[in-house]
């Protein structure tokens, strides 16, 4: 069984240990078997002088060796003196992380080498108190990290506190940043190309001073990511996702684009599963903001003949209409503006970092109008 860590939470520290958009529908996983409580992992964890705060979701089965999987994780301690280094493993040796010191970051892409367990993260600092803060760049199409702890150059200190504004958002390439810091439209995927930091979620999170969970993997479609949501670490189906644990006030679904990638998915198909999810969504966090997103790489003009964007139009105003007939108000539809060519592209004709910061706009002024954030 996997246990679900509370996201955002501060949590005493692990003890020092020795030194793409393209796929087809599938069927649903494997139905989930177990959940347990967030708050008894807590207990679990012991109790030295210093914590460490997990935004994201977190497996604490072994409270030694945590593991986590999707984009935008991210582990936060503080500490006081002049360095600090983490101990992280990927057995993949494909995961890129961001290290951010103080809120800045220092190391903009550190691989998980399999190879390698300690990491330097910062030194030569100021002998001063500093925040530290591991974020994952990556997808999780590339597998799981696992966090064994942080070692100071100085006294590790209680982390900070969670921020009182959460938003989540459930998506495919597009919020995972599929090739957002790639070289053009025409590469291939590359996990150094790929930074969640950077794209539209992560940037409108910083701007709203709010912490955010990232819940999505490239090439999914909405049945899909409808299954994976249910999950903590989502390449196992027992490792089942708490919702009580955490709740934000703001949810983003960005998701259908992959239902366009090689057939029409049909009206009638399309608003059952993306109501399915809505209603997933709503009864997980019954007060929350759901804004639905459309685009922005669905066009008429490619591929050529299937008027994607226009299918894709109709088919979410038909959905918006059912959820509105359902007698839901607590929501906003936003159809984001196809992205130009004149702003870049990343990988595979992917949303540039320009175009992520377009969309990080849109949902900021929603948040702004509907929360008053």
């Amino acid at each position: 069984m996997r246990r679900a860590l509370v996201i955002g939470l501060s949590l005493t520290a692990l003890p020092p240990l020795s030194a793409a958009c393209t796929r087809q529908e599938s069927p649903s996983a494997p139905a989930p078997t177990s959940v347990i409580a967030s708050s008894a992992a807590v207990k679990e964890l012991g109790a030295p002088a210093s914590t460490v705060k997990l935004v994201g979701r977190f497996d604490t089965t072994d409270p030694a060796a945590i593991r986590f999987a999707w984009s935008g994780s991210m582990v936060v301690g503080r500490f006081k003196g002049t360095g600090v280094s983490a101990r992280l493993k990927d057995e993949g040796g494909k995961n890129h992380v961001e290290v951010l010191v103080d809120g800045e970051p220092v190391k903009a892409d550190l691989r998980i080498d399999p190879k390698k367990e300690s990491y330097t993260l910062a030194e030569g600092l100021p002998d001063a108190v500093h925040e530290v803060a591991i974020y994952k760049r990556t997808e999780a199409k590339l597998g799981e990290v696992t966090f064994l702890g942080f070692d100071p150059q100085g006294t590790m200190l209680p982390a900070p506190p969670a921020a009182e504004r959460r938003m989540e958002l459930i998506g495919d390439s597009i919020t995972a940043g599929f090739g957002n810091e790639g070289p053009g439209a025409v590469c291939t995927f590359n996990p150094a190309d790929q930074n969640q930091y950077t794209a539209y979620g992560a940037i409108a999170a910083r701007e709203l001073k709010a912490e955010h969970v990232t819940i999505a993997w490239s090439g999914k479609t909405i049945g899909e990511m409808t299954d994976y949501y249910e999950r903590t670490l989502p390449e196992r189906p027992d490792s089942v996702w708490d919702f009580k644990a955490w709740t934000p006030q703001l949810v983003v679904m960005n998701v259908g684009t992959n239902n366009f990638a090689t057939y029409d998915p049909g009206e009638t198909r399309y608003v059952r599963i993306y109501t399915n999810l809505f209603d997933r969504i709503r009864k997980a966090y019954p007060k929350a903001l759901i804004v639905c997103l459309l685009g922005p790489m669905l066009s008429n003009a490619y591929p050529v003949g299937k008027q994607n964007l226009t299918l894709a139009r109709r088919y979410m105003g038909s959905a918006i209409a059912k959820i509105k007939a359902s007698g839901e108000t607590n929501f906003e539809y936003v159809e984001l503006p196809e992205q130009k060519a004149s702003d870049g592209y990343g990988c595979g004709f992917h949303p540039s970092t320009k175009t992520h910061k377009l969309m990080a706009d849109r949902v900021v002024a929603v948040a702004k109008e509907r929360l008053g954030w």
